[in-house]
């Protein structure tokens, strides 16, 4: 039998084709860096970024289960803030250029007067 095509933009897009659309688009901004040289040097860099989601993401998913298990408990997470995902990546208006340039290379950032 043979194989049907959606030719209908109604069908949601799979996890996967999301996942997919995501990388080749984080894959495209990073080719347009100047610090990095190839996929030698991209794709340990999107491997990282890809892990640290993920343990955000996880980690917040075990909060809420902790939470819902038993009333008002807390659950402590592995990576404390500003290290997570969400206090430094997740806002779009959140640091970039030289404050996450100071971040990671732990200096401290600058003050907003």
């Amino acid at each position: 039998m043979a194989k049907r095509t959606n030719t209908s933009n109604s069908q949601p897009v799979t996890t996967a084709q999301r996942l997919g659309s995501v990388i080749k688009s984080t894959r495209d901004i990073m080719r347009k860096d100047k610090g990095l040289n190839g996929e030698l040097d991209r794709l340990p860099q999107l491997t990282w970024i890809l892990f640290l989601k993920l343990l955000d993401d996880t980690e917040r998913i075990r909060n809420d289960d902790a939470v819902l298990e038993k009333a008002g408990a807390k659950y402590e997470p592995v990576i404390d803030a500003p290290y997570r995902w969400r206090d430094w990546a997740a806002n779009d208006e959140g640091m970039s250029g030289d404050d996450l340039q100071r971040f990671i290379s732990n200096r401290p950032l600058a003050k907003v007067i």
